[in-house]
């Protein structure tokens, strides 16, 4: 069946500056009149699951928000004693809060307008998505690399470290320049080769007679040769020995690396806390505008919503680079954007009221397509599985990641055939 591109229309809602409450007047969608169906949801479906998108999004938003605020709590450890283990305590912790960011990703994709008040002041979903998940990143910008001792912001001593600051610097004149976000703190945690040291966060002094950088640096504060005074941190019985790094120029500016860490987190929890505000369920900007608008029209723009997701993020983005490079976890980031798809599609069915799939299709092609994309969802995760225990993937599983992808592409193209809903090609 040909069906039509879906193009969706969203009321701008005058609010009170700055804030996020509830729109005072409805917000429409509006979409092209629907082909005739051989099936039809009914009212008390589409609108169910409505209600079940906009519960699911804040429940993820919460989720993401409440791993941000265990990062954190990670991170206070890990900088009151610097060692190993506290360091690869608040490294787990900060996988699993970009793996609960990552399920929320499926909503940011709803073709929901912010108020224009958000636009000029920068707090609106697309530029809030900015300053989370920027990537990939240049990490000399943040910090000391191989080679560049003095590199960053972070050795920038000309440059106070405040949240206005960094703000000012994300993206100052590149996207990869970024200075806050889940990569800036990924990068902070496992520095540019994955080799960061916990000594990095030692609260100490500086130990060279010079910290800034001489003639010939870069802006950024970047240093192609600086000597620094040789000195040995006194010894803690569970810290790192020195001997790998014995004899290279000493890491300074520890309490400002420490400072700007505490910052990265400090804003990561606060971006957050603006989106769950806003898909809160009873007075939430994004809430709200579901609540408001037809549900036959949200239902299509989550279809389509997920094939951009499919489309642009994973197969146009993701597979073609490492969104987690520094700590080499980016099959990780793809199964949990899949993740929180099969949360909405296919919520777990102990979950009483739940709306999903199962819920809408017809009985006669539910069992069929219900196991066609838990079959699809296994498939890719025995890829990604092969792609963890390869490290790096090869490019062979890269394609077969593809591969498996476009796959389920076509099982939510059956499934909007099925619903008699117009799935866009593209999105001009």
């Amino acid at each position: 069946m040909t069906l039509r591109k879906l193009t969706l229309a969203v009321t701008l809602i005058t609010l009170l500056a700055g804030c996020d409450n509830q729109p005072e007047e409805p917000a429409n969608v509006s979409a092209p009149a629907m082909p005739q169906a051989r099936y039809q949801t009914s009212a008390e479906q589409s609108s169910a699951f409505v209600s079940h998108l906009g519960l699911s999004a804040y429940t993820a938003m919460s989720m993401a928000a409440q791993d941000a605020q265990e990062l954190d709590s990670r991170l206070q450890s890990f900088l009151y004693h610097p060692n190993p283990m506290s360091l690869k305590e608040v490294r787990d912790a900060w996988r699993e809060a970009y793996s609960a960011f990552l399920q929320t990703l499926i909503y940011s994709r709803l073709p929901i307008s912010d108020p224009p008040d958000w636009y000029k002041k920068g707090i609106d979903y697309r530029h809030t998505l900015i300053l989370l998940d920027s990537w990939p990143i240049e990490g000399g910008y943040i910090d000391h690399v191989p080679g560049y001792p003095f590199s960053g912001i972070v050795n920038d001593l000309t440059l106070e470290l405040n949240e206005d600051s960094l703000l000012a610097q994300h993206g100052f004149s590149d996207p990869s320049y970024a200075s806050v976000g889940y990569h800036a703190f990924e990068f902070m945690l496992w520095g540019e080769d994955g080799q960061r040291s916990a000594r990095d966060f030692f609260p100490q002094e500086n130990t060279a007679p010079v910290v800034m950088p001489g003639e010939g640096t870069a802006a950024n504060g970047s240093a192609d040769s600086l000597t620094a005074g040789v000195s040995q941190e006194a010894a803690h019985g569970d810290e790192e020995p020195a001997g790998a790094e014995a004899g290279d120029i000493d890491i300074q500016n520890h309490n400002r690396r420490r400072q700007y860490v505490q910052l990265l987190s400090d804003l990561l929890q606060k971006h957050l806390h603006r989106l769950q505000r806003r898909w809160e369920p009873s007075n939430g900007y994004y809430a709200t505008l579901l609540q408001r608008s037809a549900p036959d029209q949200v239902l299509a723009a989550t279809l389509n919503a997920t094939r951009r997701l499919l489309s642009d993020e994973l197969l146009a983005k993701r597979l073609n680079g490492d969104s987690s490079g520094f700590s080499h976890t980016s099959q990780a980031d793809i199964a949990a954007i899949l993740h929180g798809i099969r949360n909405l599609y296919l919520p777990d069915s102990e979950t009483e009221g739940t709306a999903g799939l199962q819920e809408l299709l017809p009985a006669s092609l539910q069992d069929g397509l219900i196991s066609d994309w838990s079959r699809h969802f296994a498939l890719i995760d025995n890829t990604l599985a092969q792609w963890q225990q390869e490290g790096d993937a090869s490019e062979a599983t890269r394609q077969q990641c593809r591969e498996r992808i476009i796959e389920l592409m076509s099982v939510l193209k059956r499934t909007a055939d099925a619903l008699n809903l117009p799935l866009s090609e593209d999105d001009d």
